[in-house]
């Protein structure tokens, strides 16, 4: 499926006025179905509707298993089907070893593009939630995070072509681009990157950085936390519950990542004074 789509439009540019054509970034539904139970006894259950961009629809969901705790690692899934007729559905057939409940909490609505899909009812449920514990042998310059923000100009195709794309970056100390994820929702890319690496039995990401595109979310810093992730940054700024999961769990945190600026939220002691 196609991730943009060309619209014809009225442009007006110093004051004057002319027809031209303009790429958007596409949004649609995508049905997540799981197919759970034992081998003689096989159900089918719709967990979520969620609005993203098409493609890498597979690692999109194989990133929100996992992130929301129905899954461990990519073998918890026997198959993934995507209806032949119906690219907006996905099966999700899991092993019959798996026990699949959703604890009481349906997904079973459309959850918009700049929406988590997480479950929890309050905050005290986020904060309790607990994480393995992160990598303390991961450290970087802080000189070096200055040039976090070029990697994004260079390979977020999808933001150069509409304007309308959230990206998550994953590099390493060294500033190696190791993957982007694009899409219109920041949780979606988030959730495309968790599990591509899930599938490439990579995590976790115990030395690595995650890069964001614009605001900090706690839904973004819980999902980190899930891959191991020991720092991550952004180039937009950071709401207080993300820092106060991230700090309770020993995760550093960078906002307003510039060319020749950023602040530091918590956990300093990852980041080297040159």
């Amino acid at each position: 499926m196609k991730s943009t789509t060309t619209l014809h439009i009225h442009k007006y540019k110093q004051q004057q006025h002319f027809y031209t054509t303009d790429m958007l970034i596409e949004e649609l539904p995508l049905q997540i179905v799981v197919e759970h139970g034992s081998k003689d006894n096989r159900v089918q259950e719709e967990l979520s509707v969620t609005m993203r961009t098409p493609g890498n629809d597979e690692d999109l969901v194989r990133g929100f298993l996992f992130c929301e705790g129905f899954i461990n690692n990519a073998a918890d899934i026997a198959a993934m089907e995507i209806a032949p007729a119906d690219n907006n559905k996905i099966t999700i057939k899991l092993q019959p070893s798996i026990t699949f409940t959703t604890g009481g909490k349906k997904r079973n609505f459309v959850a918009a593009a700049s929406c988590g899909f997480c479950g929890k009812t309050n905050a005290a449920e986020m904060l309790e939630q607990s994480y393995a514990p992160l990598s303390t042998a991961f450290t970087i310059p802080a000189a070096m995070l200055y040039k976090l923000p070029s990697l994004f100009s260079t390979s977020q195709n999808l933001f150069s072509q509409t304007g309308g794309s959230h990206a998550v970056v994953l590099t390493d100390s060294t500033l190696s681009l190791l993957h982007l994820s694009e899409d219109v929702g920041r949780h979606n890319a988030t959730d495309k990157l968790i599990g591509k690496m899930l599938a490439a039995h990579q995590l976790p990401l115990q030395h690595n950085i995650m890069l964001f595109s614009g605001r900090l979310g706690y839904e973004l810093v819980q999902k980190a936390l899930k891959a191991g992730v020991p720092m991550v940054c952004s180039i937009g700024a950071p709401t207080s519950l993300a820092i106060e999961i991230a700090a309770r769990n020993g995760m550093t945190v960078v906002g307003f990542l510039k060319e020749n600026t950023f602040n530091i939220y918590c956990g300093e002691e990852r980041i080297l004074q040159s």
